[in-house]
């Protein structure tokens, strides 16, 4: 097995990433003997950014969406879970430019509970089914968008009335790969998706750590993405039976977050709705930038 470690100009590894998830990308599907596995972690080195917050008094249902938040009346909105160790979560890691290999026969699912749409993270197929399984006894508005540079573009708009399980297709714009949706009743539900074009793809746990198996023999390329980070990507070559040890280290210094949602001060007090704070009996978050479950 060989490595290299490189990052790719943005244009250039948009050009190639763009092709395995396009219209007339043809994955075939084969028997697979064996094949090669790709562990690794992502690592994220500094500080992470603190959660997003979010006044609940601005949303209906507090009752319900109030059992998770700070016991300040504040949903917290946390995009960057990283480990003691600077395991970084929510990485999609996935190998470019596989023709052929084992059965794809995966459909992302995005599920709603006590008011938070998981996972954070989640990779899609392009003109594919994503799932919607609503678990709250309210009605949630589920917007969907593909997004490009500075621009972001409407794809669907589901409402999911309490307690049900609906479907829709995913078409990416052209020159698209990314996907976020946002619940139109409660901001702070958000998630954010990626294209991948094969199955060969990970996404990093609690530790940042990722496996990718049943690889066919080549020499691929392997990108990391956080919906605030720029793309990495290393370069692996792999034989029949063999195994990749990769490691993806993000800067906390290069976050791609506006200045306005990196602000650590509350535009209101809580004073402003007496009485009205819901115990959060569910989770009570915590604002420590490294995640501990909270």
């Amino acid at each position: 097995m060989t490595l290299s470690n490189r990052y790719f100009p943005v244009g250039i590894w948009i050009a190639l990433f763009l092709l395995t998830v396009s219209n007339g990308w043809g994955y075939e599907e084969m028997p697979v003997t064996e094949g090669a596995t790709i562990t690794g972690q992502a690592v994220l080195k500094g500080s992470p950014p603190p959660a997003r917050i979010y006044h609940l008094v601005f949303s209906p249902n507090m009752d319900l969406c109030g059992r998770i938040s700070d016991g300040k009346g504040n949903r917290l909105l946390k995009e960057f879970r990283v480990a003691s160790d600077g395991g970084f979560q929510d990485v999609v890691v996935a190998v470019v430019g596989v023709p052929k290999g084992k059965p794809f026969d995966y459909t992302p699912e995005l599920t709603i509970e006590s008011c938070r749409v998981g996972p954070f993270v989640v990779p899609i197929r392009n003109q594919h089914r994503i799932a919607l399984v609503n678990k709250d006894p309210i009605t949630h508005d589920i917007q969907a968008y593909t997004l490009k540079d500075d621009y972001t573009f409407a794809m669907f708009n589901k409402p999911l009335t309490p307690e049900t399980i609906a479907t829709k297709p995913v078409h990416l714009r052209e020159g698209h790969y990314l996907f976020r949706t946002q619940c139109g009743v409660h901001d702070y539900m958000q998630s954010w998706g990626m294209a991948v074009g094969n199955p060969y793809f990970s996404v990093s746990g609690a530790d940042g750590r990722f496996t990718i198996s049943d690889l066919p023999p080549g020499e691929y390329d392997v990108i990391a993405w956080h919906p605030h980070m720029q793309v990495q990507t290393q370069r692996i070559n792999v034989g029949s039976g063999g195994a990749a040890a990769l490691r993806f280290e993000f800067d906390a210094a290069e976050v791609n977050i506006p200045l306005h949602d990196l602000q650590t001060e509350y535009r209101l007090q809580t004073a402003l709705i007496p009485g009205k704070i819901v115990r959060p009996d569910i989770e009570l978050q915590r604002e420590s930038r490294f995640d501990s479950g909270g």
